[in-house]
């Protein structure tokens, strides 16, 4: 009996005391490929944004020149996608430029998501009486809050 156990023991050390070169080639694979992620994601973080055509600067919110191959909407419907895109875009003059345009606190029915778009747009370009004409018109009480939540990180009440 003493041998059985002495012989297990023997047996149990000496599994596991060394790697095979299976494991060792697959564990230096994996550090090749988490090197290559992290210099491929650096690379990513270096890279300037891409500019789209028609696109804004997020922070003043300026558009910029228009294309003159696109024409001014005038249709309601040109006017809702030419607001959304604007929105997309972060164009947030455009946006408020839209929704005088498409007369959105007049629109029957009320567009409670047009409102909440062109309330927001306000309050990013620090406009406290548009933010506070459009955000009297949401009638959502969620939507309401969502408004009032991001207007005040831009020191706007509404």
């Amino acid at each position: 009996m003493k041998h059985l156990i002495f012989a297990m023991i023997i047996g149990y050390a000496g599994v596991g005391c060394g790697k095979s070169a299976a494991e060792k080639e697959l564990e230096d694979e994996r550090a090749r490929d988490l090197k290559a992620d992290k210099d491929k994601a650096a690379e990513e973080a270096n890279k300037p944004p891409p500019v789209q055509k028609g696109s804004a600067d997020p922070a003043t919110g300026s558009a910029a020149p228009p294309d003159a191959a696109e024409p001014e909407p005038t249709t309601p419907a040109e006017i809702d996608h030419a607001r959304n895109a604007a929105m997309i875009d972060h164009r947030d003059k455009d946006v408020l430029k839209y929704c005088e345009l498409g007369k959105v606190l007049d629109a029957k029915p009320v567009n409670q998501q047009a409102l909440l778009g062109c309330t927001l747009a306000a309050c990013r370009i620090k406009d406290q009486d548009g933010a506070r004409k459009y955000a009297k018109g949401i009638a959502d009480k969620g939507l309401l809050g969502q408004a009032q939540k991001v207007c005040l990180t831009n020191s706007i009440g509404i």
